[in-house]
Order: structure tokens, then sequence, then C-alpha cells
């Protein structure tokens, strides 16, 4: 989606059916970081564990909007795509190195 938006950001299709796909995905996005964290941290651990989930889920939004509007400002939305992307590679490499503990087999 990143991608898209990156070579076809000035298209309305594209930017609407970008955002209706993001807005699915990151829909269940919550609920898959809370079972990753409920296995992880295991039964003794996991009322500590969610409330520290919560904070920094909404510290996280927090931030977004307030780097987004700093970006808008500075550069233009045209920096969105290229920080998504890069966002989203560290992502998959941070879920890519907790799959053993966050996704037990």
């Amino acid at each position: 989606m990143s991608v898209a938006l990156w070579v076809g950001g000035t298209s309305a299709p594209v930017v609407f059916v970008s955002v209706a796909l993001w807005g699915l995905t990151f829909g269940g996005a919550a609920t898959l970081l809370q079972t990753a964290l409920a296995e992880a941290s295991g039964e003794e651990a996991v009322d500590t564990v969610m409330p520290i989930n919560t904070t920094v889920w909404n510290l996280a939004i927090a931030g977004g909007g307030i780097v987004g509007g700093i970006l808008v400002e500075l550069v233009g939305v045209q920096a969105f795509p290229g920080v998504l992307l890069l966002l989203l590679v560290l992502a998959l490499i941070t879920v890519w190195s907790a799959r053993r503990y966050g996704f037990p087999r």
C-alpha cells in the first residue's frame, strides 16, 4: 500500500483503496498484539503487561499524530509513503525477531 501511495498518490482511487485496505489491516493489529503479549508473558505477568500495552499503544498513536503533523508542516504529505514504508520494514524486522516468543507454535 505504501508503494501504491508513493507511485499513485495523486490518483483518488489509489488513495481511497489504500486507505481502506490500511484501515482493514490496522483494525486487527490491537488484538494480535494483545494475543502475542499474553502468550509471551504467561499467566503470572499478564495483568502487568496489558496496562503497559495500552499505555504504549496510546503513546504511539499520539506520537504518530505529532510526527505526522510535523511532517505535513515541514515536507508535505508526499513524505508519508516513504516514512510508512520505513516504519513497515522496521515493524517486520521486530515481529520477525520476536516470533519465537510472541507466536509460539
